[in-house]
Formats: C-alpha cells, structure tokens, sequence
C-alpha cells in the first residue's frame, strides 16, 4: 500500500480498526444496528475475548505502519478509517434491503451469484456518480465479471468477494472525501467507529439523538 500513501489519502479498511472492549458488541457496531437494522446490516460482535483483537486489531496495525491518523477527530491528510459495505451499498444505491452475496444459512449458489451480479451492477452504475467510479474497459474488472458469471460453486464466488469488497471500501473513502456531508462517523475513536454514508433521514435522527460525530 505504500506507493499509494505518500501523500494526501484516506485508506478505508473493511475491518475493525479500534477494539477496546472485553466482550460483546463495540458501540458503533450497536449503532450500525440501530440504523441500518431495517435493512438488514448488522455487525458481528467484535471484542478483546477475540484471539484476534487481544494484542489490538491487524487493521490499527497497519495504519499505524503507514504512519495514518485514525482519530478522524484530528485533522489529517494522510487517515485511515473503518468502513462496512452493506450500509454503504444501501445508501449509494437507494435500496430497501441489503444486496444478499455473502454466504449464509438458506442461500444457494443461484442466490449468491445473482445478488454478487447486481453488486457488479451497482458499482458499475457509478461511471456518471460524484466521484465516478470507472469500471468499464478495465482488464482486471472484466476479468472479475467475466470470472463471477462463470462461476459454478460457492467457493468460486467466495474468491471474488475480497476483490469486489476492495473496490466497494475505495469507493467510499473517495465518496467521503468528495462529499463529506453525507457520511457520519458512528461511534468514536476511543471506543471504534464505521464511517459510512448516510441517509438525510439517518443524517436527522442523528442529530436529535445527539450522535454527532465529525
């Protein structure tokens, strides 16, 4: 990642950044159910019971490596920040309920490959956005979207996953950066935020709740 941090940047890590708590689930995890509940996003529960999260979190070490700010309190031009795709694709893309391509209990494969498709879609779609995401033409792209319609097992769509989510989690760190008033911080950098867009509906309840953040 170093070639691309030199300078001004925000690097967006779908990961939890900054884990303090000893069990259950981390503020702005509850906050992401609080919000984006209705539509299906919910977070696992991230805690320092967790092997992973004991000696911190692998994404806070990373950034700490690179030399980013992750206290979106501070101002910085060179940050990083966690992120989360499903409130994100929600928001971006109007839709009522979150696009279902990660495997689950009760979704086969015909169900996965059609939702994944319409995430391909989407992202696509984002050619004339604010900031344009260009796709089309790109050779590593259409090796993406040729490879998740030749799929024929849930392990095939499985390694396309991390790629797509990649350009998902780029996509809103430039969101943010273009337009910085239609996301939110939810929680804070004591305990751990998710940056996300935001509705202006969500936008309002945050601000009678006094959910404030930067």
């Amino acid at each position: 990642m170093r070639p691309w941090t030199d300078g001004p940047c925000l690097v967006a890590f779908d990961a939890p950044m900054i884990v303090v708590n000893p069990s259950g689930q981390r503020p702005c995890e509850r906050l992401v159910a609080r919000y984006f509940g209705r539509y299906g996003a919910y977070c696992h529960p991230t805690n320092t019971a967790n092997a992973s999260f004991t000696e911190g979190a692998r994404a806070l070490r990373l950034a700490d490596a690179l030399g980013l700010q992750v206290d979106p309190s501070v101002p910085a031009e060179r940050r990083a920040a966690e992120v989360y795709p499903h409130p994100a694709l929600v928001v971006l893309f109007d839709l009522p309920r979150i696009l279902q391509y990660k495997a689950k209990p009760g979704r086969d494969f015909g169900h996965l490959q059609a939702e994944l498709l319409r995430l391909v879609g989407c992202l696509e779609s984002l050619a004339d956005a604010s900031p344009p995401l260009l796709l089309k033409g790109n050779q590593e792209w259409e090796r993406i979207r040729s490879t998740v319609e030749a799929a024929t097992t849930k392990a095939g769509l499985k390694r396309l996953e991390d790629a797509i989510d990649g350009v998902v989690c780029a996509y809103i760190a430039a969101y943010a950066t273009f337009n910085p008033t239609h996301v939110h911080h939810l929680g804070d950098a004591a305990t751990g935020y998710i940056l996300t867009p935001i509705t202006p509906t969500i936008a309002s309840q945050l601000v009678q709740t006094k959910e404030v953040l930067w």
